[in-house]
């Protein structure tokens, strides 16, 4: 979360740029018009990111759609926590406030974002046109597996912000990697104080995700480090109607890697659906 003033100031350049926001069942959604005819897009961030965080993408995805929305997950941005705070019972508020505010769309999901967007798409296959996820979480884990997810989020220190970020993202510059890692410090450390008291909740199910209907694009980038790849071996084995893809290049955020790469391979995803 950031104080007032940045929420304001933050505000106020996305307004120049054309964005808008606004609250629907306690979710803070961005959006602007796009200049395309291409199906609207939903971006849906990660842990410890928010919607704004996309503001890259949404950028070269707005010239070629109809509309961009990108929402703050409870907990994040300017989305208040739930009390307690849960990812299951979050990632449905969030799916309620998009089947409220959004016409039918093209979904994009990075770790949590793409296990709200499988929920979202199972949950409300009216509303989703298809989903493009990359390193989706939510594959089922153990209380051990969900501990260790705990512990990773410790970023007490420098050194532990850096293993962290040498994990998510493939950053090959020593200084960016010393400057992200000082900003994810920060970032993540309301985060982790929402995690560390929550209990396990079961994630996905082999029956929730092999429910889904509508055409799915699996991204899982080679330089994975963050999740486990018992994660894809689940997916590959219940997804269907997915184009499974694993380049070289890639890590736990595509987005972060290769933006422009990312763009159009929604865009392209976009075209057939």
């Amino acid at each position: 979360m950031i104080s007032a003033v940045g929420e304001a100031a933050l505000r106020r350049a996305l307004g120049v740029l054309g964005y808008r926001s606004r609250d629907v069942r306690g979710v803070r959604l961005i959006e602007a018009d796009g200049r395309g005819d291409l199906p609207p897009i939903v971006l849906l961030h990660g842990l410890g990111s928010r919607g704004a965080d996309y503001l890259p993408l949404l950028q070269r995805l707005r010239p070629h759609v109809r509309r961009v929305v990108a929402p703050d997950f409870p907990g994040h941005g300017a989305s208040p926590a739930p009390e307690p705070f849960d990812i299951g019972g979050s990632t449905l508020a969030l799916v309620e406030a998009l089947a409220e505010a959004m016409e039918p769309a093209v979904v994009y999901g990075n770790s949590l974002g793409g296990f709200s967007a499988i929920r979202f798409a199972s949950r409300r296959p009216d509303r989703v046109l298809g989903i493009f996820v990359a390193s989706p979480a939510g594959a089922p884990s153990t209380d051990e597996d969900f501990s260790q997810f705990q512990a990773t989020l410790t970023v007490d220190t420098h050194a532990q912000a850096v293993r962290f970020l040498d994990k998510a993202l493939t950053v090959d510059s020593a200084a960016v990697r010393h400057g992200l890692a000082w900003f994810m410090r920060r970032r993540l450390a309301p985060v982790r104080a929402l995690v560390d008291d929550m209990p396990y909740a079961p994630g996905l199910t082999a029956e929730e995700v092999s429910s889904l209907a509508m055409p799915v694009h699996l991204f899982w980038g080679k330089e994975e480090r963050l999740l486990p790849a018992k994660h894809l071996d689940f997916f590959r084995a219940h997804l269907r109607n997915a184009t499974i893809e694993v380049p070289a290049g890639f890590g736990h955020s595509p987005h972060t890697d290769d933006v422009d790469a990312v763009a159009r391979k929604l865009i392209d995803f976009a075209r057939r659906v």
